[in-house]
C-alpha cells in the first residue's frame, strides 16, 4: 500500500519530487568536507530571501553575535555550516509546503513543528549530542507528511480529521485508511530529496513504540524527536489527550537518552522563548504571542485534568489490589486450615480403621466371641464409614492445589459437591446391625 500512496503523491505534486536548486547545492556543500564557508556563501547568495533570513539569524541574540554581521560569508562563519543547513532547510520546506492547501490550521501546524524543532535541539544538547542542529531539522520536519497526505487525499482527510480531533491517534487512523502513516510518507519524500539519512530515519520512526533496550546511537535521534513531540504544548490536534501508554513511552525515551526530570523541566522552560525568536528570523507564521499563551494555558489545564484522572485511576487500582490481596490472603489461610484439618482427620480415620480391622481379625480368629456376628457387622459398618470419610478428606485435600481462579469455577466446585454428597448418602443408608 505504501508504494501506491507514494506514487500518487509524486504524481500529483511534481514540485515535491526534488528540492530547489539552491537548497540542494547547500546540502551538497555541507556534506563536502573540502568545501569552504565562502563556497557556501556564494550558493546562498543566489537566493535573496534565504540571505535575509541567514543574516537575521546571525545577528540575533540567540546565536550570541557580538557585532553586526553584514555579509553572508560572515554569517556562515558565525553560524557554522550545520546551522546554515538547518536554516536553509527550514525556510525552504516551509515555503514548499505553503502551496499544500487543506483544513489543517497552518499556524497551529508550524507552531507545533517549530516547538518540536526547538525542543529537539535542546534535548539533543542535554543528551550530549554533537549535532543539535540536525535534531532541530528532524523536529521541524517530523509532521510534514500530514500536509502531504491531506493535500493528496483531501476527501478522505476531510472525513478522518473529525475522528482524530475526537481523540483517536492520527497515525492509527492513517494506517487503517492507507496502510501507511504521515511519518513514513515524510521519510519517503525526504529520501527523494537526498536529505541526510539520519534525518529521514528520525522522521520516519518518531512514532515508534520504543523499548528500554533501544540504547544504541542509531535509535537516539528518533527518540529525541519522539520525546520533543511528546512534550509539545502546542499540538496540531486540539483534542489531544494523554494516556498511560503516552507516559510510559515518554519515560522510556527519557531514560534511554539519560535525561533527568530537571533536564526536561529546563527544556520546557526554554522552548517558547526560543521558538518565538526562531519564528521571527525564519519569517514563519505561528500565531501571535497572545495565541501562544492561550494555547499553552489550555494545554496545561488539559494535562492537569488528565493527571487528575490518572491519579484517580491509580487510587482505584490500588484499592482493588488491596482487596484482591485480602481475598488472596483469606484463600491462602483457608487452604492452610483445610490442609491442617485434613491431616488430623485422616490420622484419626486411619487409627479408627486400623482398630476396627484388628477387631475383625480377632473375631475371625475366635479370640473375641461373636456368636450372632453382630460385632462383625458393626465393624464392617465402621470400616465403610471411615473409608467414606477418607474419600471425602481426599476431595478436600485437592482444594490445596487450587489456583485462586479455580475457586470461582462453578463446574469444578459442583462436581466436588456431588461426589461428597454421594459419599454421605452411602453413610446414611440404614444398615442392619
Amino acid at each position: 500500500m505504501d508504494n501506491v500512496v507514494f506514487a500518487k503523491i509524486l504524481d500529483e505534486h511534481k514540485e515535491l519530487s526534488s528540492l530547489p536548486q539552491t537548497l540542494a547545492e547547500v546540502l551538497r556543500l555541507v556534506r563536502d568536507e573540502g568545501a569552504s564557508a565562502q563556497n557556501l556563501a556564494e550558493v546562498l547568495g543566489r537566493d535573496p530571501n534565504l540571505v535575509a533570513k541567514v543574516l537575521r539569524a546571525a545577528n540575533s541574540s540567540f546565536y550570541g553575535a557580538r557585532r553586526g554581521i553584514r555579509t553572508i560569508a560572515q554569517a556562515v562563519v558565525t553560524l557554522g555550516t550545520r546551522a546554515v543547513q538547518a536554516l536553509a532547510l527550514s525556510s525552504s520546506v516551509y515555503d514548499l509546503t505553503a502551496g499544500l492547501k487543506g483544513r489543517i490550521d497552518r499556524a497551529r501546524f508550524w507552531r507545533h513543528s517549530l516547538e518540536s524543532a526547538v525542543a529537539s535541539r535542546l534535548i539533543a544538547d542535554k543528551a550530549g549530542k554533537s549535532n543539535p542542529d540536525e535534531a532541530f531539522v528532524a523536529g521541524l520536519l517530523h509532521d510534514v507528511g500530514i500536509l502531504v497526505l491531506e493535500s493528496s487525499f483531501p476527501e478522505k482527510f476531510e472525513r478522518i480529521w473529525p475522528v482524530v480531533e475526537s481523540g483517536e491517534r492520527l497515525e492509527d487512523v492513517e494506517e487503517n485508511i492507507w496502510g501507511t502513516n504521515h511519518a513514513r510518507v515524510a521519510q519517503f519524500l525526504f529520501e527523494q530529496w537526498h536529505l541526510p539519512e539520519s534525518i529521514c530515519e528520525a522522521v520516519g520512526h518518531h512514532h515508534d513504540r520504543f523499548v528500554s533496550t533501544m540504547k544504541s546511537e542509531e535509535f537516539h535521534l528518533p527518540q529525541i524527536v519522539g520525546l520533543a513531540d511528546a512534550l509539545s504544548q502546542y499540538s496540531i490536534v486540539k483534542a489531544r489527550t494523554m494516556t498511560t501508554d503516552d507516559l510510559e513511552r515518554r519515560e522510556i525515551m527519557q531514560a534511554t537518552l539519560g535525561l533527568t526530570n530537571k533536564d526536561l523541566e529546563a527544556v520546557q522552560a526554554a522552548v517558547t522563548g526560543q521558538m518565538i525568536e526562531e519564528a521571527r528570523f525564519l519569517e514563519m507564521e505561528i500565531g501571535t504571542v497572545e495565541e501562544l499563551l492561550l494555547e499553552a494555558n489550555r494545554r496545561l489545564y488539559e494535562q492537569y485534568v488528565t493527571l487528575e484522572a490518572l491519579l484517580r485511576e491509580n487510587r482505584r487500582m490500588q484499592e482493588e489490589l488491596a482487596q484482591a490481596q485480602i481475598r488472596q490472603a483469606a484463600l491462602d489461610a483457608l487452604k492452610t486450615i483445610t490442609a491442617t484439618f485434613n491431616h488430623y482427620l485422616n490420622n484419626a480415620a486411619g487409627t479408627i480403621l486400623g482398630r476396627a480391622q484388628l477387631v475383625q481379625v480377632d473375631v475371625e480368629r475366635g479370640l473375641i466371641a461373636d456368636p450372632e456376628q453382630s460385632l462383625q457387622r458393626a465393624m464392617g459398618v465402621i470400616i465403610d464409614c471411615v473409608t467414606t470419610i477418607q474419600s471425602v478428606l481426599k476431595e478436600l485435600g485437592s482444594l490445596r492445589s487450587f489456583e485462586t481462579i479455580v475457586y470461582h469455577d462453578d463446574t469444578r466446585i459442583l462436581d466436588i459437591e456431588r461426589r461428597i454428597k454421594r459419599q454421605f448418602e452411602q453413610l446414611e443408608k440404614p444398615t442392619a446391625v
